[in-house]
C-alpha cells in the first residue's frame, strides 16, 4: 500500500524471496523469475552507483547480533519498461553467519523514478548555465583544475581560450535582453559545434565562453581561434 516490496535474500543458497505485490509493484515484474540473487543481479543495469550486492559484499562493517542497516540506489532493466531503466530505492538489513560474513539480507525495494529524475535535473542545473545549457563558471574551473593537473603529469599541453562577445550591452538597450539572451544562445551551438569530442565547453561570465582545447600547442591553438571567430562573425546570428 505504500509502494513498497519486501524480500529476503539467503546469501548461502542465493535464494531470493519476494512478497506477494512484488508482481504488482514493478507492473507485471515475475519474482518467480528471479528467485535467485544472481537473476536479480543480470537486472541491474551498468552505472556508477552503489547496488545492493556492493552494499552488503562490500561491507566492512561488522554485525553484532542486530543486522547491519544499507541503501542503495541503481536502475533495473526490467522485462516491458520500454527499454527505460527503472530506478529503485532498496534498503534494509544484513545479518552475519556464524563466520561474520553476510549469510541474509531482509530488505525494502520501492521505484522511485520520479525521484531520480528530479535529482538529476538538478544535478544537471548545478553544473551547466541554464540559457545556453553548457557547464557553469564553477564546473569549468573544475574541469580547468582537472586537466592542468593531468597535463602536469603527463607533460603534455592543452589551452584554455576566453572568447568574448564585445559590445553585448548594446544588444540588451537596443533589443531586450531576451534578443540578446538568443545572440549568447546560438554562439554557445556555433562553438559548440566547431569543438572536439575531447574539448570541454562553458559560459565564463554574462558575456563570455570558456574553451579548453586538449593536445593544443601554440601553432594549434591560432588556427582553432581563428576557425572559433569565423564561424561567429562570417554570419549573421537571426533573432526574434
Amino acid at each position: 500500500g505504500i509502494g513498497f516490496a519486501s524480500y529476503v535474500w539467503h546469501l548461502d543458497t542465493d535464494a531470493l524471496i519476494w512478497s506477494e505485490n512484488a508482481a504488482a509493484l514493478f507492473d507485471g515484474f515475475d519474482p518467480g523469475a528471479l528467485a535467485h540473487g544472481r537473476a536479480f543481479a543480470a537486472l541491474v543495469a551498468p552505472q556508477p552507483k552503489l547496488t545492493r550486492n556492493d552494499a552488503i559484499m562490500a561491507s566492512t562493517k561488522v554485525d553484532g547480533g542486530r543486522g547491519v542497516p544499507y541503501i542503495a540506489e541503481y536502475a533495473l532493466s526490467l522485462p516491458g519498461s520500454n527499454d527505460e531503466p527503472v530506478w529503485v530505492e532498496d534498503c534494509g538489513c544484513w545479518f552475519a553467519g556464524p563466520d561474520g560474513k553476510p549469510a541474509r539480507a531482509h530488505g525494502l525495494i520501492r521505484i522511485i523514478n520520479e525521484r531520480h529524475s528530479r535529482e538529476t535535473a538538478l544535478e544537471h542545473l548545478a553544473q551547466h548555465d541554464p540559457l545556453t545549457g553548457e557547464l557553469n563558471r564553477n564546473s569549468l574551473g573544475e574541469e580547468l583544475e582537472k586537466n592542468l593537473n593531468d597535463v602536469i603529469r603527463a607533460k603534455s599541453s592543452f589551452a584554455f581560450v576566453l572568447v568574448a562577445i564585445d559590445h553585448l550591452a548594446r544588444l540588451n538597450d537596443a533589443f531586450g535582453f531576451s534578443v540578446a539572451d538568443e545572440v549568447i544562445h546560438v554562439i554557445g551551438q556555433r562553438l559548440r559545434a566547431r569543438l572536439r569530442g575531447c574539448d570541454v565547453l562553458g559560459r565564463f561570465s554574462g558575456n563570455k565562453f570558456g574553451l579548453l582545447l586538449k593536445n593544443c600547442t601554440p601553432d594549434d591553438l591560432d588556427i582553432a581561434t581563428e576557425r572559433f571567430l569565423a564561424c561567429i562573425r562570417d554570419e549573421v546570428v537571426l533573432t526574434s
